[in-house]
């Protein structure tokens, strides 16, 4: 499992180069790469794309260069004599029309008639690309073990929050008993208050609780949570490249599970364990999306946010009736 969320840096010197590298990145549904180079490096901006592809699948990276060749500096200056001596002959000229003395020619010579200047070498790409690829894979091998860091991070998050929600259906199980026998209490109290003027059968008693029982079992919807956790379990310990689209899958189904029992389920506690325990699942849902592997539908996120409007309707009607 690795985040999407990284940074490297690498600086390196020899009696060649002077080589400063950095890459970091932000979670993003595609890979974008924006590079920056000195000009001399810049013919091997596709390949420095294309090796940064080969490391990493989605994010938004950026990437700088800064390189300095030491031999190129060495050979880079070059002195125009004729022009030297042209504003020499000028300078001199001058203090004899004005009879004034320059404090220093050669200085004044130099700083404003650019008789020295720098020459357009030819980039030498194959020299460049070799060192750089070098040093360019060690970089990413190490933007690659960050990333892996904060995976494993999250990784712990994410069993962390598994093990809350695992808690939440355990305290639905528990009180998955008593929303039958609190509506048999109400059943049988506005039955003995009206049966003066009314007269009830005992079976038409029974017969509606088991209908109201049958309607409001969430035992099928407790199984399948618990077996969707197991696989959520199983995942979250592999890493496979196809591994979420599959928890994808797996997040909207516990979803679907979450609000069928909210709908289901006539009773408050078991109502407000539904809610919490689906911001648990947004939590998750909100990290996961930094997993570089991971691509979550919107359509998913607009189902979390109507888990408090769920909420306060189910409340509103347990209180009406």
């Amino acid at each position: 499992m690795r985040s999407m969320t990284g940074y490297s840096k690498l600086n390196y010197e020899d009696e060649n180069y002077v080589i400063s590298m950095e890459i970091k990145s932000v979670n993003n549904k595609n890979l974008t790469t924006k590079v920056k180079l000195p000009y001399n490096l810049n013919l091997l901006e596709n390949y420095i794309r294309a090796e940064i592809a080969s490391f990493i699948s989605r994010g938004s990276i950026d990437f700088r260069i800064e390189f300095e060749d030491k031999n190129e500096n060495l050979k880079s200056l070059k002195y125009d004599e004729d022009l030297a001596k042209s504003c020499m002959q000028i300078l001199n000229k001058m203090e004899e029309d004005f009879n004034e003395k320059f404090s220093n020619k050669l200085d004044f010579l130099v700083r404003n008639f650019g008789v020295i200047s720098q020459k357009d070498l030819d980039t030498d790409e194959e020299k460049y690309k070799e060192i750089i690829s070098l040093k360019l894979r060690e970089l990413l091998q190490d933007f690659v073990k960050t990333k892996v860091e904060e995976g494993n991070r999250l990784r712990n998050f994410f069993k962390e929050q598994l093990n809350i929600l695992k808690l939440k259906v355990e305290e639905v199980k528990k009180l998955k008993p008593q929303v039958v026998e609190n509506y048999r209490e109400r059943l049988l109290a506005n039955v003995n208050s009206v049966k003066a003027d009314i007269d009830f059968k005992e079976e038409d008693i029974l017969k509606e609780i088991l209908l109201f029982s049958d309607r409001v079992d969430i035992t099928e919807e407790v199984s399948r949570l618990e077996s969707h956790f197991k696989q959520l379990e199983y995942e979250f310990n592999v890493d496979k490249d196809s591994q979420g689209k599959k928890i994808e899958f797996i997040f909207q189904e516990i979803f679907r599970e979450f609000n069928t029992m909210g709908v289901k389920s006539n009773m408050y506690e078991i109502s407000k364990l539904v809610v919490e325990s689906k911001n648990e699942l947004e939590k998750m849902r909100e990290q996961i999306m930094n997993i570089e592997w991971f691509n979550l539908l919107l359509a998913s996120h607009k189902c979390f946010k109507s888990s408090k409007m769920l909420f306060q309707h189910l409340w509103t009607s347990q209180q009406v009736s």
